[in-house]
């Protein structure tokens, strides 16, 4: 009796054990960033073949020696794991410094989706809904108005009343009528959006968020908010947004809420000194010649100068941007970074047992809400700050239905493909860019997929 009862002990402890393992492995199985953890890994142990993998090497250096640009980091990220990460070129060309992989670059526009998820935090607080007035955090977006025209004699715009108010999800899909001040034609009163000297990205530190945002709402809308797809300032919006519902700086709030938990070491608004020489330079090709960057040679200087932007090479990441910081621009990142940022969305928002955001709030961001997006492309439509491939059946691209992309202004791109567990980033700094490596990049890895 004694040994059958021992024995007895030993088999349910060994099937609990079993059990245990089971559901440990399922639990390792599901989560991706914890089977491979996000380190490097063989591209064979997740399908991708090492030898359609090796071409785009070949890509990137004739991109760097047809003067296309100067110099690339790449990432591809799969099933949770890294199986391409390398730097090429230069970083900066005057002092032969090379680009590493933890080189870092200025992001520009894939700021967008940092500051998306920085608002979605306080979404997941309950702080306002998707419907939420924005006037109702910010007042002076009040009784907005919709442009007519503008006369240049007077120096006035010729307005009328919006028929509805912009909500908190017109800010998400670019369709609140906001518009790039420095972007705006010439036919739709170019010259009276410059004079409010409103500064949409690397700020020169004269004014505070705050006024810079009192400004934009002095402004016209392009169109009555929901109406039409209009790139704007949205995200710097939310910027602002996030101060007054959160009370801590923008800048602040974005690193203790993002770049700190997930531990991006190279990412920020602003960079310790110790950082700085790690920066890579963004040039323009002057005469087949690269030269520093200097914003922007098809402005004139005096419209420069309205938006602040009459500087030359960006460095902005020494400033102090507690003051401010542009939520649609101005992160400094490096690609690992980002796709480690990435990579938390594509878990459902943790990485390394921290939760960012909810499961159910990351999933909105690709979810194809607006079709004003891309009207001539019934396959993509807009998520929130993300073009999101609604119909992958639609379109002669490789990415899946589902699949979520957006780019920066010096030729950076990133996009998530979570049927594939796929992330792919490509940084160059280069403007204005006569290239197609950021789409030949994307190309080749869904082709290297096993």
């Amino acid at each position: 009796n004694y040994l059958s009862f021992n024995n007895d002990i030993y088999i349910t402890v060994r099937k609990l054990l079993i059990i245990a393992s089971l559901n440990f492995f399922i639990s390792c199985s599901t989560d991706v960033n914890t089977y491979h953890n996000f380190s490097n890994i063989d591209p064979e142990w997740v399908g991708i073949n090492k030898h359609l993998l090796g071409i785009i090497d070949n890509f990137i250096l004739q991109a760097i020696e047809k003067k296309e640009v100067i110099g690339t980091s790449a990432i591809i990220v799969k099933d949770g794991g890294i199986a391409y990460h390398k730097a090429f070129g230069l970083a900066d060309v005057e002092n032969t410094i090379k680009m590493e992989t933890n080189t870092i670059v200025a992001i520009a526009s894939m700021s967008k989706l940092m500051t998306t998820a920085g608002a979605l935090i306080l979404f997941d607080k309950g702080l306002y809904s998707m419907d939420t007035r924005l006037d109702k955090i910010l007042p002076e977006f009040s009784n907005p108005s919709i442009f007519l025209s503008y006369d240049e004699n007077s120096q006035s715009f010729n307005t009328k009343e919006a028929t509805q108010p912009i909500l908190m999800r017109h800010l998400f899909s670019h369709t609140s009528g906001i518009v790039y001040p420095i972007f705006i034609p010439d036919s739709l009163g170019r010259k009276g959006y410059l004079s409010a000297a409103v500064q949409d990205a690397f700020p020169d530190m004269t004014i505070s968020l705050e006024d810079n945002i009192k400004r934009l709402a002095t402004l016209p809308l392009i169109s009555n908010p929901g109406e039409k797809w209009w790139y704007g300032m949205n995200m710097d919006v939310l910027g602002r947004v996030i101060e007054v519902l959160d009370g801590r700086p923008f800048a602040k709030f974005m690193e203790e809420e993002i770049f700190i938990p997930l531990q991006l070491e190279n990412t920020g608004f602003s960079l310790p000194r110790d950082k700085w020489e790690n920066v890579a330079k963004i040039y323009q090709y002057l005469s087949g010649k690269p030269v520093e960057f200097k914003c922007c040679p098809q402005f004139s200087d005096v419209e420069l100068k309205q938006i602040g932007r009459e500087r030359g090479p960006i460095e902005f990441f020494k400033n102090d941007t507690d003051i401010i910081a542009m939520g649609g621009a101005d992160i400094f990142s490096t690609a690992y970074d980002f796709a480690k940022f990435l990579q938390m969305l594509l878990n459902g928002g943790t990485f390394n047992g921290v939760r960012i955001l909810s499961r159910k709030t990351v999933e909105m961001i690709n979810r194809p809400l607006e079709d004003l997006f891309r009207p001539d492309d019934p396959g993509i439509a807009m998520g929130l700050s993300v073009g999101v491939v609604k119909d992958e059946n639609m379109n002669y691209e490789h990415h899946s239905t589902g699949s979520y992309w957006w780019g920066g202004y010096f030729y950076t791109s990133y996009w998530v493909d979570p049927k594939e567990k796929l992330i792919g980033v490509i940084m160059n700094q280069v403007h204005p860019a006569n290239s197609d490596l950021n789409k030949k990049f994307q190309q080749l890895v869904y082709s290297s997929l096993n």
